[in-house]
């Protein structure tokens, strides 16, 4: 099975059980002080990638790899803005609008490849967060993304990098059990990520290493895993969902190697 084929299967098959387990943003939060509940710090990650970028209210958004539509509906809510998210799920499609709906939000999800995003719409901001990682053809993906941004448009970026500093030794260590685990390609240094996005026509304003202020989300997904009952679920689901709960360890233990990045960048198109 190819590796596109497997994530939607992953996401199809365990988008109701990271609702769930993990809520609506299904991505990493930011601790400030180490005492916030994932929820706040989850919507804080949100508030600190707005923070690095100059987004007015009232804009139109594209957010690729939109998951669950928690980050789209908290966009819209807290900039009067409207969201359109992509996501190769149908099942996060239809968990994500019926989301929508509930919140009354101006948000739109519709089933899309995020390497060919075929739109007619160009966006005043692209979001994408803990997305593009999962691309095999990541410098499609950033061409796509250049073309629906409007001139002045601005890109914001959370993504899963390997440190520019990385041995072979450390890549084979702490970064090939992630990949594994994670349904992700080949890491790639931030680096490689500006070249993509100077390719795609926009410049790029902002690189940041946030690391330290997420690497608690793993803590936190290792405990909440550990019941028995959700292992013996897992094992009737097949490898891949063995493999990823197994990953959650894995990718702390990248993090605090400092093998693994999570990295900010921030873009705006000329």
């Amino acid at each position: 099975m190819l590796l596109k084929e497997r994530i939607v299967r992953h996401y199809d098959e365990l988008s109701p059980f990271y609702r769930d387990v993990w809520g609506v943003h299904i991505h990493h939060g930011y601790w400030k002080t180490g005492t916030e509940r994932k929820e706040e710090a989850q919507e804080q990650l949100i508030r600190e990638l707005l923070a690095r970028a100059n987004i007015k209210n009232g804009c139109r958004i594209l957010d690729v790899g939109c998951g669950l539509g928690g980050s789209a509906i908290f966009l819209s809510e807290t900039l009067n803005a409207q969201v359109t998210g992509i996501t190769i799920s149908p099942a996060q499609v239809e968990l994500g609008n019926a989301l929508a709906r509930q919140r009354g939000a101006d948000v739109r999800i519709i089933e899309m490849d995020a390497e060919t995003l075929d739109l007619e719409d160009q966006f005043d901001v692209v979001w994408s967060v803990e997305a593009i990682s999962h691309l095999s053809k990541r410098g499609d993906c950033f061409r796509s993304i250049g073309r629906a941004l409007k001139r002045g448009g601005q890109l914001v970026i959370a993504d899963w990098l390997k440190s520019p500093t990385a041995t072979p030794e450390q890549e084979r260590r702490f970064l090939e059990p992630v990949e594994q685990a994670m349904l992700v390609p080949k890491l790639e240094a931030p680096e490689v990520y500006m070249d993509y996005i100077r390719q795609a026509g926009v410049s790029v304003t902002l690189f940041e290493d946030i690391s330290p202020h997420v690497l608690k989300t793993w803590d936190i997904a290792i405990e909440l895993i550990r019941s028995p009952a959700l292992w013996k679920l897992a094992a009737t689901r097949g490898k891949d969902v063995i493999g990823f709960l197994e990953g959650f360890a894995a990718m702390r233990a990248g993090y605090r190697s400092k093998t693994l990045v999570y990295g900010v960048l921030i873009g705006q198109k000329p």
